[in-house]
């Protein structure tokens, strides 16, 4: 994606949130019998583009998303791995990244692609204690805040933007929004305690996932017809 973005969450996630600071200043007054300066247009806000994800583009074939995969994270072939959804019949390519976000850890990146296209149809990002057990719960939501902000700020469809919302499983919706091609951008949060057990403090868990879908009203996936069963 070439620009990126979020809105706030909840208070109960203890997320700092800075106030912008309006300056304002007197103009001087204008001599009597000078005209008014003519003002500059403002120019127009920068809309967002969800493309794919850095320099995986919609539409890359296996071999291209491998290549740009190497070229961004200056890794190896042999460390993309290749997986397939049974369900979905789409083919997956996964590799770890470490700091991809500083201070949040390893992250998984899963390229996905089209069960009939076979083109690249979806990119997941994945943050977490599960990923990486050395990820700060704290950090994974600083890191959520910092992409809230970021998403916030880029420019998205504004009727499609939905913040701060609490879903039915606890996790929370950080951010979603379309661009002008129904692109979307997609940040979740989860997070729980882990009750003490076996001789083992009680600890939090939290996870982030970070997803750019091409077209999420028609996904290019298997499906059964109607009418079949």
């Amino acid at each position: 994606m070439s620009r990126r973005v979020v809105t706030a969450l909840s208070a109960g996630l203890a997320f700092l949130l800075v106030p912008a600071l309006a300056l304002a200043q007197a103009a001087a007054p204008a001599a009597a019998q000078a005209p008014a300066a003519a003002q500059p247009a403002a120019p127009a806000a920068e809309k967002a583009r969800v493309d794919g994800f850095r320099s995986a583009q919609w539409g890359m074939t296996e071999a291209q998303v491998k290549q740009a995969v190497q070229r961004d994270f200056n890794v190896g072939g042999d460390k993309i791995k290749t997986e397939e959804n049974l369900a979905e019949r789409t083919k997956v390519l996964t590799v770890m990244v470490p700091e991809i976000l500083e201070g949040a850890g390893t992250a998984r990146v899963s390229y996905i692609f089209g069960h009939n296209t076979k083109k690249l149809i979806q990119v997941n990002i994945l943050w977490g204690t599960g990923i990486d057990p050395q990820a700060a719960p704290d950090k994974i939501v600083a890191a959520a805040n910092q992409l809230r902000q970021l998403f916030a700020d880029s420019g998205y469809e504004p009727e499609t933007v939905a913040s701060n919302v609490r879903l039915n499983d606890g996790s929370i919706l950080v951010f979603e929004g379309a661009d002008a091609d129904k692109h979307t951008t997609v940040l979740r949060l989860a997070s729980a305690a882990v009750p003490a057990q076996a001789g083992k403090p009680e600890k939090t868990e939290a996870a982030l996932s970070l997803s750019y879908v091409m077209d999420p009203r028609n996904p290019d996936i298997y499906r059964l017809k109607k009418g079949q069963f």
